[in-house]
């Protein structure tokens, strides 16, 4: 089952990125809740404290949701955190954030950071963002270029069939070595979490 939520910044081209899925769960937050619902989704959960969305959409979200939860403006956590935590609930196989990248860098930073709370990814129209536990992988990088970073120090890297290929390589946090390589390939490491940010940019 794969729970998707729709967030801040609307950046993203809902008729190109949402597939549907059999067994699925769609959560809306704030401004990306009216954005799903007017793009023909029905919305099983908006959740936020409804700061960032004019007083006729919040209606027009409360009224065509299954369910809403609202948030006091002054509170510990981000609505897309709180989006998420809703999400691990239900136990899913895969959450999607649909936005959540944008203008604000420390928004865009923290929504990263939530990446590490399950299986997550951060999709819009330029990048697909997600992070991987030790283990053998094949990526079929559909963006052009992809780069990798260690989020905890990753131990024994090896990248193979991608432009710049890397092996039993120790790739610290503070180390931005694997950036913008390209291609698909196999990613392995032995330990660590490795944040992996495929993008459409030059």
């Amino acid at each position: 089952m794969v729970v998707k939520i729709f967030t801040n910044p609307t950046n993203y081209s809902i008729q190109k990125l949402y597939k549907k899925d059999a067994q699925e769960i769609l959560i809306g937050v704030e401004n990306g809740a009216y954005y799903a619902l007017e793009n023909g989704l029905t919305l099983d959960l908006v959740i936020g404290d409804f700061d960032s969305i004019d007083a006729t959409h919040k209606e027009y979200v409360i009224k065509r949701a299954k369910k809403v939860v609202e948030h006091p403006i002054k509170k510990d956590y981000t609505d897309t955190y709180l989006a998420v935590k809703e999400a691990l609930n239900y136990n899913p196989d895969e959450i999607i954030i649909y936005g959540g990248i944008g203008e604000r860098f420390d928004h865009s930073y923290a929504n990263i950071l939530l990446l590490k709370l399950g299986r997550v990814s951060l999709v819009n129209d330029t990048h697909k963002i997600y992070v991987l536990d030790p283990d053998h992988y094949i990526i079929k990088n559909a963006y052009k270029t992809i780069s990798f970073f260690a989020l905890e120090d990753v131990i024994g890297l090896t990248l193979s069939g991608f432009l710049y290929d890397l092996d039993n390589y120790d790739l610290a946090i503070d180390d931005p070595l694997c950036i913008s390589n390209e291609g698909s390939g196999k990613v392995t490491f032995k330990e660590g979490l490795l944040l992996v940010v495929e993008s459409t940019g030059k």
